[in-house]
């Protein structure tokens, strides 16, 4: 039989944030409403999605809030 290892990864930071929540930190403001978040213990990435709640940050949601951007940005030049 092959010894197999299996990665883990101890982090307190990701159990701090299980127990009390996570401490997010704005990252990249996209409109007014809606921004980018990080959580400054564990690195987890999330975004504002369209009903304003949070949601796992995922590359479609990435490239969905730089479409955002650019449409913010023609709209409103001064942004």
């Amino acid at each position: 039989m092959e010894n197999m290892s299996i990665k883990t990864t101890f982090s307190l930071g990701k159990i701090y944030c299980n127990i009390f929540g996570h401490r997010y930190r704005v990252t990249k403001k996209i409109t007014s409403h809606v921004n980018e978040y990080q959580c400054m213990l564990c690195n987890c990435e999330v975004t504002t999605d369209d009903k304003g709640k949070l949601t796992q940050l995922t590359p479609q949601r990435k490239e969905i809030n730089e479409t955002l951007i650019s449409f913010h940005k023609k709209k409103n030049p001064a942004f």
